[in-house]
């Protein structure tokens, strides 16, 4: 689905089309793999929707999930992490679920928090999601991307296609990807 394997990864996505469970989907395939995941998130994803996507997983894949709930403390949850994630490999992912608030100005803390995550991990895979916003100017893409232009950051995109109720569109560089959402997650098209 999304190219792990080349850069920290900055994914802006439509509100309420399927971000959180984007990144669960590609966790799920991760976990069946041996790797890690560490999910930061401003709130813990939907619990029914976490059993819909991960019912395939047992008991020793699931012990490699690990979950924090950072609320508004983002930095502070980082700094407490921070053994856990020098020690992540290239296997691994690192997940940070609405890392910047919806609205409003990024805070500094957050992506001091931002950085402080890719210098830690190095070595390994790292997705931040954030919600777009519409660009308020006619040129260019429809969407802008919250924290502005973020450096060391390869920018993604999430989008709805085509007012398709269950159809997605990644835009990676020149490269789309279409996608189904269904109950057990996301899916090539």
């Amino acid at each position: 689905m999304l190219d792990l394997d080349s850069g920290p990864i900055h994914l802006s996505v439509e509100a309420g089309i399927g971000g959180t469970t984007l990144a669960l989907s590609m966790a799920a395939k991760l976990l069946q793999e041996k790797s890690r995941i560490i999910w930061f998130g401003r709130t813990m994803p939907n619990g029914e929707r976490m059993s819909q996507i991960f019912s395939g997983l047992d008991h020793s894949k699931l012990d490699r999930f690990y979950a924090i709930e950072f609320g508004e403390k983002l930095l502070i949850k980082t700094k407490e992490m921070k053994p856990l994630l020098s020690h992540l490999t290239k296997e691994d992912l690192v997940i940070v679920d609405d890392w910047c608030p919806s609205q409003g100005r990024v805070p500094s803390s957050d992506i001091e928090a931002m950085k402080m995550i890719i210098d830690r991990t190095k070595n390994t895979r790292v997705l931040f999601i954030s919600k777009a916003y519409e660009n308020p100017s006619n040129e260019g893409m429809p969407w802008r991307s919250r924290g502005g232009k973020l450096t060391d950051l390869r920018q993604v995109w999430l989008l709805i296609k085509d007012d398709l109720r269950d159809t997605r569109i990644i835009i990676d560089g020149t490269k789309e990807i279409e996608l189904k959402l269904d109950n057990n997650g996301f899916s090539l098209n």
